[in-house]
C-alpha cells in the first residue's frame, strides 16, 4: 500500500482531494523554464466597467530554481499582514514551514519535517506560537505502523496504530492514556487507491464516511456521509489529456449542479475556471492571460454572488 497516501489521508481524517490543482503542473514548469525568482500580484478594482489604473499590492512570492515557493508575503492596506516561508531538501521534500504575523514578525506557527533515506516522513516538530508538539512516524519496511504525537518532554498526547489485513487498514486512535477513542477503516483497490474510508467514535458509531471510485489512478467520484446521512457526491470529468475538466456535485435534496468547469489551452495551461457560487443564474469566473513565455500576466475575476469584478496583474524578477 502507498504509505505516502496513507499518511496524507489518515492524518487528515481521510478527506481526500485531487492530488494536483488544475494547471499547477504547467505553471510550475513555466516558473522553472523562465528562471522566475519572484512574482508580485497587484489588485485593480473596477470603476465604471473598467479596472482602475492604480492598483494595490496583494502578495509577493519568491521561488527557488525548481519552482518551489520559498516565501509568500501578504499585504493589508500597504503593510505586511502575513509572511510564510518554506524550505526543501535536495529531493524537493518540504522540510520547514513557518507562518509569521505582520511587520513585527511574530511567529504564529512553525513546522519542521524529517525524512528517511527513502523519502518517508519520520518526524515532525510543530510550534503553534505557545506550545511544541513532536510527531513520530514508525514503519516496518514500507508499512506505516504508528503515528505518535507528544509534547516537548515526551509525554504522549495522541497515538494512531495501524493494522493491515489484505487491502484493509484499521487505524486505532488512542488518547494520552492509551484508551481507544475512535478508529478509521480504509479499504483499497488493486491499484492501491483508497476506495472507502470510515471514521468511528469511541462507541463505534460512524462519524464520517467517504467512498471513492477510480478509473486506473484517476479519481472519478467521491461521496461523503456524516453518520448515515448523505452529504454530497462529486463526479470528476477529465479531458482527453486527463486534465480535470468538470466537477458535478449532487446534493442531499437530489439536485445535481455543475460545481466547477476548467478550460485549458493546447499546452495544458489553465485559461478559465468557473465555479458555482450560490447564484443559480450565473457562475463565478476567473480568466487567465499569459505572455509569450507562458507566464501569467493578468487574471480577470468575477464573483457572481456579489456581482463584483477585480483584476489581478503580475510582475516578475528573474535569476
Amino acid at each position: 500500500m502507498k504509505n505516502s497516501l496513507l499518511i496524507s489521508i489518515l492524518v487528515l481524517s481521510a478527506n481526500i482531494v485531487i492530488a494536483q490543482l488544475p494547471g499547477e503542473k504547467e505553471w510550475k514548469k513555466s516558473l522553472v523554464n523562465n528562471r522566475v525568482q519572484s512574482q508580485v500580484q497587484w489588485n485593480h478594482k473596477y470603476e465604471k466597467g473598467k479596472p482602475k489604473k492604480d492598483g494595490y499590492k496583494n502578495f509577493t512570492k519568491r521561488f527557488d530554481h525548481n519552482g518551489n515557493v520559498i516565501e509568500e508575503v501578504y499585504y493589508q492596506s500597504g503593510t505586511i499582514d502575513q509572511k510564510l516561508s518554506y524550505k526543501y531538501d535536495n529531493k524537493d521534500n518540504q522540510v520547514e514551514y513557518a507562518n509569521y504575523k505582520g511587520d513585527e514578525g511574530k511567529l504564529l506557527y512553525k513546522q519542521n519535517i524529517t525524512y528517511d533515506n527513502f523519502g518517508k516522513k519520520i518526524r515532525e516538530e510543530r510550534f503553534n506560537g505557545t506550545e511544541y508538539q513532536i510527531i513520530k512516524y514508525n514503519y516496518s519496511g514500507d508499512k506505516l505502523l504508528e503515528i505518535t504525537r507528544s509534547d516537548i518532554y515526551g509525554y504522549v498526547e495522541h497515538k494512531r496504530v495501524f493494522n493491515y489485513t489484505g487491502d484493509v487498514c484499521i487505524v486505532d486512535i488512542k488518547d494520552d492514556q492509551s484508551n481507544v477513542i475512535g478508529k478509521l477503516i480504509n479499504k483499497y483497490d488493486e491499484n492501491n487507491n483508497i476506495i472507502e474510508s470510515t471514521e468511528y467514535d469511541e462507541k463505534d458509531n460512524i462519524k464520517e464516511k467517504y467512498i471513492y471510485k477510480f478509473d486506473g489512478k484517476l479519481l472519478k467520484e467521491k461521496t461523503k456521509y456524516a453518520g448515515e446521512n448523505f452529504i454530497y457526491r462529486e463526479t470528476y470529468k477529465y479531458n482527453s489529456k486527463n486534465l480535470l475538466d468538470k466537477v458535478l456535485k449532487e446534493k442531499p435534496e437530489g439536485n445535481t449542479i455543475t460545481n466547477n468547469i476548467y478550460t485549458y489551452d493546447s499546452e495544458g495551461k489553465l485559461i478559465e475556471e468557473q465555479w458555482y457560487d450560490n447564484n443559480p443564474s450565473e457562475n463565478s469566473k476567473k480568466t487567465y492571460y499569459y505572455n509569450k513565455k507562458g507566464l501569467l500576466e493578468k487574471v480577470e475575476v468575477y464573483y457572481s454572488l456579489y456581482r463584483y469584478r477585480i483584476q489581478y496583474k503580475y510582475e516578475y524578477t528573474f535569476y
